[in-house]
């Protein structure tokens, strides 16, 4: 029987993108999630983009510093790239993201062992190609996201952490890296029905995101899952650093909720990092253990055929 109910904050960190320009909000932004985490005892995992990173690398490594995880999240810095990672070939991927994980390193003095792929996108090459790179987890699907035209499009997935597939990145596999998706309600439907209520601090207020916690530890404990989980998240494009901020009071309204609801099933909150996560996932499921899941087709009706 579970015993814990592990809480995570994965924060996208993506100010300097092309597309946005304004590391001084991200500056506010990560100062104000510090500020709350401290406060809540949570901890967090912060997904940079290298040249964030490299705007503000004395701030990420305080972070570290205080207990926190800082990974490597992607989007492309140049013009020239594609937007979306999932419209890659293998070796144009392995280029780009070593690049990235370089510049991590010499900035945090390590290289990443946590990833995310911005727009959540990637195809079958990205698992086998981030185990080589040295990634051991991250947060690369997000269950039952159909967005073709971001290349993202994991119909359904593992909606909890899982070792994924080498050759097709929505089934389970074997390859050395645990992919932790946020937490999810595959069933309510947004933007036309292409993606799934998340866990997105800024998606809905807190009153809403109540019932994707609850529904998802009740499915958790119904399943019995190897361990309890719930993975919010969120950006820093917000003004965290206000305590009257919408997204602010829905962070901590997520939080509150996901402690009502542990206790109530009788677990202990237990703040993580995603590394946490993927630890405690590799203990309850030894990857030496791990086998790729078949794909059959059910095909016992074909027996009821006309003769």
């Amino acid at each position: 029987m579970k015993s814990t109910l592990l809480f995570n904050l994965q924060i996208d960190c993506e100010a300097t993108q092309l597309s946005v320009k304004n590391p001084a909000l991200g500056e506010r932004a990560i100062r104000g999630l510090g500020q709350v985490l401290a406060a809540e005892g949570l901890k967090g995992t912060f997904l940079v983009i290298p040249t964030d990173l490299e705007a503000h690398g004395p701030l990420y490594r305080d972070l570290e510093k205080a207990g926190h995880e800082i990974g490597l999240h992607y989007h492309p810095d140049r013009a020239e790239l594609p937007e979306f990672l999932g419209v890659m070939g293998p070796e144009e991927q392995r280029r780009v993201l070593e690049e990235a994980r370089d510049r991590f390193a010499r900035v945090m003095g390590r290289p990443p062992r946590a990833f995310v792929p911005g727009y959540f996108s990637a195809n079958d090459h990205t698992f086998g190609i981030l185990e080589g790179l040295g990634f051991t987890h991250g947060g690369v699907s997000l269950p039952t996201r159909n967005l073709p035209q971001c290349a993202c499009t994991w119909g359904g997935s593992p909606l909890d952490p899982h070792y994924p597939h080498r050759h097709h990145r929505s089934l389970v596999g074997d390859v050395d890296f645990v992919d932790l998706p946020p937490t999810v309600d595959p069933e309510s439907r947004m933007w036309g029905g292409a993606h799934p209520q998340d866990l997105r601090v800024e998606l809905v207020d807190a009153k809403n995101h109540w019932y994707t916690i609850d529904k998802a530890v009740r499915r958790q404990i119904a399943q019995q899952t190897p361990l309890a989980q719930v993975r919010a998240l969120t950006h820093n494009l917000f003004e965290y650093d206000d305590p009257r901020n919408f997204r602010r009071e829905t962070l901590l309204g997520i939080a509150a909720a996901t402690r009502e609801i542990a206790g109530r099933e009788g677990l202990r909150f237990e703040p993580a990092t995603m590394r946490d996560i993927a630890a405690a996932y590799r203990e309850a499921v030894p990857h030496e253990a791990a086998r790729p899941q078949e794909a059959k087709l059910d095909t016992r009706g074909r027996s009821f055929n006309a003769k």
